[in-house]
């Protein structure tokens, strides 16, 4: 006799219920037993979730950073103003001792060599010979902008602004690529270490391969974790980190000892210059070849000081982008800690109904909530739930894999329409050599 259409919606539901073991030991954990949290329920996703919190850490930084530094320049400050002041007094009375008051231009004299100070023209040094428009140009598109160097003329303004939006572009995509080559070959080299290593371990006795499953499109092949291709391995981001940082602090301290000799600062002067400028912040309290100095080859020293400004940019920007990235995975790490999964109305997270994790369906009429199993009545006897749903775990672990595949391919087909900022720029760089989770 054919079954009823109530009791196949109570087959169906139960068969799902029995299997909630199963799919949660399996590959639907975040289906079957994940609970929805705080910034879930206030839709509040992911990539927002890391935007609100790295501005809050950014506004209590640079809010730290104001009392750190008023506690250390802010007496400092104030006793140099005062001795200016004094000094300027002291040249005031001696320049205008023999002249009436109204008289007297010393503060325009002093604001007229202000003005040539600052625009470097009190130095003999030429500014825009060759080799100072390029140090200049080079100030301008890597947007370090010392300010020593600046036009002077209406026209040469207009075409710094035209020169700068085009050489800025350029120079960023400079960066991304030179980060894009930088990091492949990074991962080459870990890569050969780690082939090499996975080589010397087979040849030690007594190691044999091991076959683990591996959770490809199928579930049906299986790899050797010693053998075969790594095409599908990525470095870790730390460890680029690391190789990189200590890269950027070899280059940091030799270049500060290469500038200490040739301009005469001190060490901490020279390092502070350094950073200043691989960082392209730029300050212009300390730039270099500034100084009238009788050296052997200066056309040699200003080019090699061209040289040695780009490779410290280049390798700060990577730096910096990829430090990013392990900021990003502390961002997710705080925002997992802080999606605090409760049912309290004061957290902003309201109660949701039961959900039930068989297969979407929802429980029959009259079903009995007290129990997950029962027996179902056919017109011809009592089946036995538990032994249908031993019967059946190979077909449902197929319909599990059909509704998977089904689900990431539209995901996938999703997220390839969308533009964020893990898909563009240099972030996107990265994520395609480490992955989204280094």
């Amino acid at each position: 006799m054919a079954i009823t259409e109530t009791v196949m919606h109570k087959l169906q539901f139960a068969r799902g219920i029995g299997q909630r073991e199963m799919l949660r030991a399996n590959t639907l954990p975040s289906i079957t037993r994940a609970k929805v949290g705080c910034f879930a329920r206030l839709r509040i996703y992911e990539e927002n979730a890391r935007f609100v919190l790295i501005c809050i850490i950014l506004i209590l930084y640079l809010a730290f950073g104001a009392v750190l530094f008023h506690w250390l320049e802010w007496d400092n400050e104030v006793d140099e103003r005062k001795a200016i002041d004094k000094r300027m007094e002291e040249y005031r009375q001696d320049y205008c001792k023999n002249k009436p008051e109204n008289d007297c231009d010393f503060d325009e004299m002093v604001r007229f060599i202000a003005e040539g100070a600052t625009s470097g023209l009190l130095n003999s040094r030429p500014r825009f010979d060759y080799l100072g428009s390029l140090f200049f140009s080079a100030t301008v598109i890597s947007t370090i902008g010392f300010g020593t160097s600046t036009p002077r003329t209406q026209l040469g303004r207009f075409i710094t602004i035209i020169y700068g939006v085009v050489g800025c572009t350029c120079c960023v995509l400079f960066f991304n690529l030179f980060l894009e080559r930088l990091v492949t070959g990074m991962s080459y080299i870990l890569r050969s270490f780690r082939e090499r290593k996975i080589r010397l371990r087979l040849k030690e006795p007594g190691n044999k391969p091991v076959t683990l499953l591996i959770n490809n499109e199928d579930f049906n092949e299986s790899s050797s974790s010693c053998e075969g291709h790594l095409d599908s391995w990525r470095p870790s981001v730390y460890k680029v980190f690391f190789i990189l940082f200590s890269c950027c602090l070899i280059l940091l301290t030799v270049s500060a000892g290469f500038y200490m000799a040739f301009e005469e600062w001190v060490y901490v002067d020279s390092l502070y210059f350094c950073f200043i400028s691989f960082a392209t912040i730029g300050f212009g309290d300390y730039v270099s070849n500034q100084q009238d100095m009788n050296r052997k080859y200066p056309e040699l020293y200003r080019f090699l000081n061209f040289c040695l400004l780009t490779l410290g940019a280049c390798f700060f920007y990577c730096l910096s982008n990829v430090s990013s990235i392990v900021v990003r995975q502390l961002l997710n790490w705080m925002i997992k800690k802080m999606d605090i999964k409760v049912e309290d109305r004061s957290f902003l997270c309201f109660k949701k109904k039961r959900r039930y994790m068989g297969l979407g369906l929802r429980p029959p009429k009259g079903y009995d909530m007290t129990s997950e199993r029962s027996s179902v009545d056919y017109a011809d006897g009592l089946l036995s739930l538990k032994e249908f749903l031993m019967n059946n775990q190979s077909s449902m672990i197929m319909l599990q894999k059909q509704l998977i595949k089904s689900a990431m391919k539209n995901v996938v087909e999703n997220e390839e329409q969308k533009i964020s900022a893990t898909r563009v720029g240099p972030m996107g760089i990265l994520d395609e050599a480490f992955g989204d989770e280094p």
